[in-house]
């Protein structure tokens, strides 16, 4: 017996259901149960669970199952893989709606009372009404046409509420459902609907959905095309519904190529024609023609002459010239022209032209050449007017285009870069002379009204570096005028060696037996001489002292060890530190310094100033407290990169000794007792006890600062105290 789903007034209820199929014969009995049966793959629930799409998974369990040779679902054989116990099948592309069956070597061996509902399967699809001219004609259509679709899986006899319905691409984007006229398992026809598109339509039935292998086309509509404006050879997109697949456009009577076609824009190359015209998109579903024009904008794509002069007539050849308004040379316009085509205009070289463009201008727009027409240079200045040779000069003016040459006076030709239209920089060539200056490009030649008048070789020393070194140093000394050096000394004394590095650098080897001095450089033009002296030599005498204040400090009085780092040179040291100690014993209270940083590390204070110049010192500061009476040494000693010649002079040991404060007692007239201390104690109290064994306690009262120090007055009192100074 079995039992399968059955239908309720709103639809499938899947319940518990088992099935068992006894063969008798000749063989053993062999039972197959099925006790469930559910989609898988993608997941499903409720009534989805009998529905699905060719690909989709379906799990089949009970007992028995291993004698199962082939599944079908409806009249689809399927493929399928598992156990005795449960079996996985693939909906197969054949399926058709009906009931699911398995079979063993028998036979049947079951088959379901329901039917397994599957996605629409589509063989062949057009349109029906009104009846098609030929295959082509098929797949096209307008809204309110007729579409047959065949195939399997449009309806299931047995379940009224499963329909399939077909939906169309909309204009305005997803789809848009048609309306069903009629629906079988095999057949079904639908209305093209209002706002459908061209594209391919997609079948949906609850099992699923099948989106057609291709287009249905309607009529093709163009919204817009950008830009409006546009010369031969530029693209433009037209945009619009239906575009897809176009495959022939149309600007005015002119073909025009297509680029890339998409449902909803057309990219297309504006071609060869005489003026403006309307864009024609033709697709699969016929044809639309815009009713505003694509404006041809004016091109010119070449000239002759290259060059000229007022009065010449120059032929501009182009796209879209014709009805030219206005003519300009360098932004210069002309004043006579003629149109003797739409490709073609001939124009008079205006007074005034400036080398440039042609800008040609109609009532659709503008362009200018690609390469500029020549006129003779015009030289307006040259700043400065005065620069040595090798300086670059400014040489300004108009018509600065294709320059070929500059000069200087006396016919001396320049390196020289064109800036812009109006300026050119160029390099004062050795040799020039004063004169005026001159510019050549193909349309002629401009000369500058006033004179270049080259300045003075004269060489200078701007500085040097290092600042010093031993004999045997390579020095690089800058300035200029320096490519013409002939000798170069340190002190008086000749280098023993020296290279020219262009007009600005001379490198040069400190010569032995040299000393500390001024370096000068000897040209044919002169001499110069630098504004300090170059260091001889390669080390740095160090030297440290230092002084503790106060140099006899009480017990926890601050004492500051000051210590005094010089360099006698003769040159400056370099990663100089000062390395002070701090003892054990000490409290570190702070430090401070006349240059560089300090920090505080592993017992210690590192001060580090730096580079110290020759006959320079810097100070350091430490200040500590001790609490205890013991001897302290605190020891300071200087270290560098450069090296000493006399170690022994860097360091230095301040040594001081605290001692316990006195307690001075004075009996005052009025009978009270004034105890003095010194000031500048830390963490010490004034305390009184009645033996030497104590008990020790604080002495009440007010502490006041005096020049001598701290005092207290107290009533003498009739009992023997005892005071000290304490923790």
């Amino acid at each position: 017996m079995k039992t399968a789903g059955s239908r309720g007034a709103w639809g499938w209820v899947m319940v518990a259901w088992a099935a068992t199929l006894l063969w008798a014969g000749t063989f053993p009995a062999q039972a197959l149960v099925i006790t469930s049966i559910r989609r898988i793959n993608p997941p499903s629930t409720g009534l989805d669970q009998i529905r699905g799409k060719p690909g989709d998974q379906v799990e089949i369990r009970g007992a028995g199952l291993a004698s199962v040779t082939s599944i079908r679902f409806g009249l689809g054989t399927a493929t399928f893989s598992g156990s005795d116990q449960r079996l996985v099948a693939i909906i197969p592309p054949t399926a058709t709606i009906g009931s699911l069956s398995l079979y063993d070597s028998w036979g049947l061996a079951w088959l379901s009372d329901f039917n397994f509902q599957v996605a629409p399967r589509i063989t062949k699809y057009g349109r029906s009404l009104p009846q098609p001219q030929g295959p082509g004609d098929a797949l096209r259509g307008v809204p309110g046409n007729s579409v047959r679709f065949e195939g399997d899986n449009f309806a299931d006899p047995g379940d009224p509420t499963f329909t399939t319905r077909a939906w169309f691409p909309a204009a305005a984007g997803g789809y848009v459902p048609a309306v069903t006229e009629f629906a079988s398992g095999t057949s079904m026809q639908v209305t093209i609907p209002q706002g459908a598109a061209s594209g391919a339509p997609v079948l949906v039935n609850p099992a699923g959905s099948v989106e057609l292998w291709g287009n249905f086309y309607l009529q093709p509509v163009v919204t817009s095309f950008e830009p409006s404006s546009a010369r031969v050879g530029d693209t433009v997109t037209v945009k619009g519904v239906s575009l897809v697949d176009a495959f022939a456009a149309l600007v005015g009577n002119a073909s025009a190529t297509i680029v890339s076609a998409t449902a909803t824009n057309v990219v297309i190359v504006v071609p060869p024609m005489p003026a403006s015209g309307r864009v024609s998109i033709t697709t699969p579903g016929g044809t639309f023609l815009t009713t505003s024009n694509l404006v041809l904008l004016p091109r010119v794509r070449s000239f002759s002459p290259a060059g000229g002069k007022a009065g010449d007539v120059v032929t501009l050849v182009g796209d879209g010239l014709g009805g030219a308004s206005g003519v300009a040379f360098g932004g210069v316009s002309a004043t006579v022209w003629t149109n003797v085509s739409s490709g073609q205009v001939n124009v008079v070289v205006p007074q005034g032209a400036l080398a440039g463009a042609i800008r040609l201008t109609t009532p659709n727009g503008s362009d200018s050449t690609t390469t500029p027409f020549y006129v003779a240079p015009v030289v307006a200045d040259v700043q400065p007017s005065t620069a040595k040779p090798g300086a670059v000069v400014a040489v300004t003016g108009s018509n600065f285009i294709d320059v070929s040459r500059v000069e200087f006076g006396g016919g001396v030709s320049a390196v020289f870069t064109v800036v812009t239209t109006n300026r050119i920089d160029a390099v004062v060539p050795a040799g020039a002379q004063a004169g005026p200056v001159a510019v050549t490009n193909p349309g002629g030649k401009g000369v500058s009204a006033r004179s270049f008048v080259p300045a003075s070789t004269q060489p200078q020393v701007t500085g040097f570096v290092p600042a010093f070194g031993p004999p045997g140093t390579a020095v690089t000394i800058s300035g200029d005028n320096l490519s013409g050096t002939t000798v170069v000394r340190f002190n008086g004394l000749n280098a023993s060696g020296f290279t020219v590095q262009g007009d600005t650098r001379v490198l040069a080897v400190v010569p032995p037996g040299a000393t500390t001095g001024r370096i000068t450089v000897v040209t044919d033009a002169g001499s110069a001489q630098s504004a300090t002296s170059f260091l001889v030599g390669n080390t740095a005498n160090l030297s440290v002292v230092g002084q503790a204040m106060p140099a006899d400090p009480w017990v926890t009085q601050e004492v500051s060890f000051t210590f005094q780092l010089s360099n006698a040179g003769p040159i400056p040291s370099s990663g100089t530190a000062l390395t002070v100690g701090v003892p054990a014993s000490a409290t570190y209270v702070g430090s401070s310094t006349t240059a560089g940083t300090f920090d505080l590390f592993d017992g210690a204070v590192v001060f580090s100033p730096g580079q110290v110049q020759p006959g320079a010192s810097i100070l350091a500061t430490v200040r500590m407290r001790f609490a205890g009476t013991t001897s302290v040494a605190v020891t300071a000693t200087a270290s560098a990169n450069t090296a000493d010649p006399d170690p022994a002079s860097n360091t230095a040991t301040v040594t001081v000794r605290p001692a316990r404060p006195d307690i001075g007692m004075e009996l005052l007239p009025d009978g009270r007792v004034s105890l003095v201390w010194p000031s500048g104690l830390v963490g010490v109290t004034l305390q009184q006890g009645g033996s030497l064994a104590g008990p020790w306690a604080v002495v009440p009262g007010t502490v006041e600062e005096t020049p001598v120090g701290r005092r207290m007055v107290l009533d003498a009192g009739s009992t023997m105290r005892l005071y000290r100074l304490a923790p």
